[in-house]
């Protein structure tokens, strides 16, 4: 019986392999792996680990003009952190770290252009001497659309930004990251794993962002340094508030429990975001209901898509949808 066997060092895969192993040895290598996963949990949960306090670390943020990338600077570096702010345009942010002071400074950077986030990442160490922390934060939300109705050039600038623009912030940052053992946090949502009806290009990019953190997470260990995603529920932010102005993304909301899309303040996701970072977390999730979703994920998926499926409202808003985007601008 062919098997890929999974090698284990500190919880980092060492090596793949197939090849031939007879039952009872594929038990014991199981039985093993899973041994060391309990004893590894339960050190875990006893072992106090030193927190990664963000006093007089760098903190190299993108998105930060606004919302939740300007409240978590603004945290940050109320926490003793500078905060290297990135961002589009260059006003709004050279007018926050006015705000802010000593120990930040404005970088402008299109998430899109890899030669721009680079460039920023290399003046933030040129400012400030290196990078400790990474938050990719930066994202924008797609229009309302189905797959069948949506622009191709609206879904692709969605992936381009919320997925390969997390990426290109990875890249630009990481050498300098590794140099100082730092932490990567790539910033989600739990449309990672909810159905993404009407937002299809936003729930893809964000499946993808997890699978790049818990990659990272893996190729990091060896190197001293870690990486995160959070799975964040919705903010109250103008991006959450462009998301559902649009009828058919409300009709879609309302079809879910209200527990569900209550916003919290953008002050609790910027805190579960730094408290993360300070813990190394490989998640950080946010409000409370997130973490037992997350836990339940296979059941909560497959009940949310029966849910979606079978509800009338959530039929007749992708029925409008598909209307009105087929309807030539008046």
């Amino acid at each position: 019986m062919g098997v890929i066997g999974l090698h284990w060092n500190d919880g980092v895969v060492s090596t793949l392999v197939w090849r031939q192993r007879p039952r009872a040895t594929v038990r014991r290598v199981i039985l093993d792996d899973a041994l060391r996963l309990a004893g590894r949990t339960v050190a875990r949960i006893v072992t106090r680990t030193p927190r990664y306090e963000l006093a007089g670390r760098v903190v190299f943020i993108t998105g930060a003009a606004r919302g939740l990338g300007a409240e978590t600077a603004r945290r940050a570096h109320a926490r003793g952190a500078r905060v290297a702010l990135v961002g589009r345009r260059l006003a709004p942010l050279q007018q926050l770290a006015d705000e802010l002071g000593s120990g930040a400074a404005a970088f402008e950077a299109d998430v899109t252009s890899a030669e721009r986030l680079q460039q920023a990442a290399d003046d933030a160490v040129a400012t400030f001497g290196g990078i400790d922390v990474v938050i990719a934060n930066a994202g924008v939300a797609p229009p309302s659309h189905t797959v069948a109705t949506i622009s191709p050039d609206a879904f692709e600038h969605t992936v381009d930004v919320d997925l390969l623009g997390q990426w290109r912030t990875v890249r630009a940052a990481l050498p300098a990251v590794l140099e100082r053992r730092g932490h990567i946090l790539l910033v989600g949502s739990i449309y990672a794993f909810f159905n993404g009806v009407l937002a299809a290009p936003y729930a893809v990019s964000k499946a993808g962002v997890e699978q790049l953190a818990r990659t990272l997470r893996v190729e990091l260990a060896s190197h001293g340094a870690t990486a995160g995603i959070a799975y964040l529920g919705f903010i109250d932010t103008d991006l959450a508030a462009d998301a559902f102005a649009d009828a058919s993304a409300a009709a879609i909301r309302q079809a879910v429990p209200r527990i569900f899309t209550k916003e919290m303040t953008v002050t609790e996701a910027a805190d579960a975001l730094l408290d993360g970072i300070e813990r190394r977390a490989p998640r950080v999730s946010a409000p409370a209901w997130v973490r037992p979703l997350l836990a339940l994920r296979s059941v909560t998926t497959a009940v949310m898509d029966d849910v979606l499926l079978h509800n009338r409202n959530v039929q007749a808003a992708i029925t409008t949808a598909e209307d009105g985007a087929r309807q030539p601008d008046s």
